[in-house]
């Protein structure tokens, strides 16, 4: 009997012919709100906890620009969050000119990245004086990773273009959050080049998507699963919910080393599920699922995952429509102690004296906690960018 493994990259493919952006149309917004989103179980925070307590390396050397700041690493991350790439910039879609843009006014102003895997574990291993800052990258779809006809990386797709900004500046270290759709149609059909039919076998399409799959492994990005084909959980029973959910991670896995853990999930158009538990622990057929990451479709900056008051079932994402991140970074510069800045030691949490009490104590067990004197204080903070 075939298994949901060997189906599921071909299954679906006429449900969903061109999908809107995850964020945008029917229910665009809705249900993203923190309000009543259950505090994360004793046994997820305890796993979290004792993945945060193993000791991490100290960050490479990095010569990149880094700003004169005082360690706070209870201070703002962005999540970005990016759909397609296209000449028609809107809320869904980055011309490739801001993407490369981008790329550089953050390197500039000494941010680095890292994926939702480091900050669930805890793992904010970025150089001193410098602040993380995490891409996600939504519905696999046109634009994002391309192969041409000689075997290179388009340069002109957001996989090519960063990883010709990371050759030139060896310090943008890690990689980005592509948070998939393993059977939706085209344009969003796993990074594929053409509609599935054009391929001439099924094994010429799935050794396509291998070899992107490895890349990204192989170069430090993180798979993400955005569910089997973009099914709205809001309207599901409780039984569909963990189908699209779980086949949707089984799918991604069948392209994944046998240890790879997915562990973030990234909800379709922002719509949780009638039974919120299961966007981050179900079951499909005795096939289990669970995640250390939900990310909403909106909500600005998050809080730093060693705050209390961080959820890791709730986090807020950055849209980068047209100017937002220009005037996030203008508001950060006014007021640069919101930002998170590294202290450089992964296995410290180092912090303002005001603000010791902040620090998940109980979570983060294995860390140490360090104090500075306060700086002036901060101004009040600028108005955040409306949520999209």
């Amino acid at each position: 009997m075939k298994t949901a493994r060997t189906l599921a990259p071909a299954l679906l493919l006429g449900a969903v012919l061109l999908l809107p952006a995850c964020g945008g149309g029917e229910g665009e917004g809705a249900g993203t709100a923190k309000a009543g989103t259950p505090a994360p179980d004793t046994a997820a925070q305890g796993a979290s906890a004792s993945t945060g307590s193993t000791p991490a390396a100290a960050p490479a050397q990095d010569d990149g620009p880094k700003p004169n700041l005082a360690p706070n690493e209870l201070g703002e991350i962005m999540v970005l969050e990016y759909h397609r790439i296209g000449n028609n910039e809107g809320e869904w879609v980055r011309s490739a000119e801001n993407f490369r843009k981008d790329l550089q006014s953050l390197y500039e102003r000494g941010y680095r990245p890292i994926t939702m895997r480091d900050v669930a574990e805890g793992n904010i291993n970025v150089p001193a004086g410098t602040t993380p800052v995490v891409f996600t990258i939504d519905d696999s779809s046109i634009g994002q990773f391309y192969y041409l006809p000689d075997g290179r990386i388009d340069p002109n797709t957001m996989v090519g273009m960063w990883e010709a900004f990371q050759k030139k500046n060896p310090a943008w270290h890690n990689g980005a959050v592509w948070c998939v759709l393993p059977a939706a149609g085209h344009p969003s059909n796993f990074f594929s080049e053409k509609p599935d039919r054009q391929f001439a076998s099924r094994e010429e399409r799935e050794g396509n998507i291998r070899k992107k799959v490895t890349y990204l492994v192989e170069n430090r990005h993180e798979l993400c699963n955005h569910t089997l084909y973009h099914a709205r959980l809001d309207r599901g029973t409780d039984a569909q919910v963990q189908e699209w959910i779980s086949r949707g991670d089984d799918s991604i896995k069948v392209y994944l080393p046998q240890d790879y853990d997915i562990v973030t999930m990234a909800l379709p158009l922002g719509m949780w599920p009638k039974n919120r538990p299961l966007a981050w622990r179900g079951s499909w057929k005795g096939k289990p699922y669970e995640y250390k990451t939900v990310l909403e479709v909106s909500g600005g900056p998050n809080e730093s995952p060693y705050d209390v008051k961080y959820n890791p079932y709730s986090v807020d994402r950055f849209i980068v429509a047209p100017g937002a991140l220009e005037r996030q970074l203008k508001a950060y510069e006014q007021n640069p102690g919101r930002r998170f800045v590294s202290d450089g030691d992964p296995n410290t949490i180092t912090v303002p004296a005001s603000q010791a009490g902040r620090v998940d104590r109980n979570r983060w067990k294995g860390k140490t906690v360090k104090t500075v004197p306060d700086t002036s204080p901060a101004s009040p903070a600028p108005a955040a960018p409306a949520k999209q």
